[in-house]
């Protein structure tokens, strides 16, 4: 028994192995350096009409035709929907009966008053016999007047069912269905001037005071490669879409050329200096207590926190104002998982 005793505790020894190490975790890291990095912003955009106006008719019905489509030009005067018009024309009868009628009590008023005032000069009627003609005759004049007053708006009205072109233009929208019933100043088509053309784009919120401060633009357009035109901030909305908390603009162009068509996708990118950005991924950047700080990779593969001081973001890059020197391994991909002093696999 005695010499079995130090044989297990031996086996006892030889069956204890130490545990593996825990295996190195990979990240993903960049040199940090200071480049040269072009400062403007572009942004897609698309050409529209400076000047762009709703058309509808001034009277409602139902319409009965549609002459001319969207994109289409035209020319002032041009005919562009119709109305039914046959009420209007009912209207305009009655109206012409009724001035008709005021016509002849009109005259009827008008020959009572000269024979009273022939008898009044020879005694036979007294003066407010004489009185009571006149009056009449007024009368009679004032409801001519409210006659031809009506049957020139009833005219009018019937001349509204027709739409037409009040300059000339092209029809950017258009909702213009025969058959529809539409009330009185119901958009129906749109139609926009391009003598005058210009950019709408849309800008991020955390853009805007640049954009306010510059406001200058090349402008280049998808469906004429290699040309550029400059342009500049027209107008900047003063509240932001709610959506996407975006800011509408818009871009008039210097010599906008004639080949520019209106609907044309645009991109308008803002006119700044290049500067020299130390950038890095967003990624790359935490915080802690409000103190932004980077994981810093050293020879021998271990990370330390670094404080940095951030001056700005651009997209999905931060742009650091102090803390790192050019050539520091910086982790950009998972930082949130490590701590001080851990060994890592770049």
């Amino acid at each position: 028994m005695k010499k079995i005793a130090p044989i297990l505790a031996l086996l006892a020894a030889c069956s204890r192995t130490d545990p593996p190490p825990e295996p190195l975790r990979p990240v993903e890291t960049v040199v940090f350096s200071i480049q040269t990095s072009p400062a403007g912003i572009g942004l897609p955009g698309e050409v529209k009409a400076r000047h762009e106006s709703p058309l509808s008719f001034r009277v409602g019905g139902k319409i009965v035709a549609c002459v001319v489509s969207i994109g289409e030009a035209v020319q002032r005067g041009e005919v562009l929907a119709k109305i039914e018009p046959d009420d209007y024309r009912l209207e305009v009868r009655a109206a012409e009966a009724d001035e008709a009628a005021a016509q002849s009590a009109l005259n009827l008023a008008q020959t009572d008053l000269a024979r009273f005032r022939e008898l009044h000069e020879k005694g036979f009627v007294s003066r407010a016999a004489l009185d009571l003609k006149i009056h009449a005759e007024n009368s009679a004049r004032a409801r001519l007047d409210a006659a031809k007053a009506d049957q020139s708006g009833k005219s009018r009205h019937l001349s509204y069912t027709t739409l037409a072109a009040d300059r000339d233009g092209i029809i950017t929208r258009y909702d213009c269905n025969p058959g529809e019933t539409v009330s009185a100043g119901k958009p129906v088509m749109a139609l926009a001037t391009s003598n005058e053309k210009e950019v709408a784009i849309d800008i991020p919120e955390a853009d805007l005071e640049r954009f306010r401060k510059s406001g200058t633009f090349e402008v280049s357009i998808n469906a004429l490669p290699g040309r550029k035109w400059r342009g500049r901030i027209r107008e900047i909305s003063g509240t932001a879409d709610p959506a996407t908390r975006t800011y509408y603009a818009r871009i008039s162009l210097e010599n906008a050329s004639a080949e520019i068509a209106l609907g044309m996708s645009a991109e308008a990118r803002l006119l700044e200096p290049d500067r020299n950005s130390p950038l890095l991924p967003l990624s790359a950047v935490l915080g802690r207590e409000g103190k932004p700080f980077v994981w810093k990779v050293d020879a021998e593969g271990l990370v330390k926190k670094a404080p940095v001081s951030v001056s700005g973001i651009d997209g999905n890059r931060v742009e650091i104002a102090g803390g790192l020197h050019p050539g520091d391994r910086i982790v950009t991909a998972g930082a949130n998982l490590l701590h001080e002093g851990e060994k890592v696999k770049p």
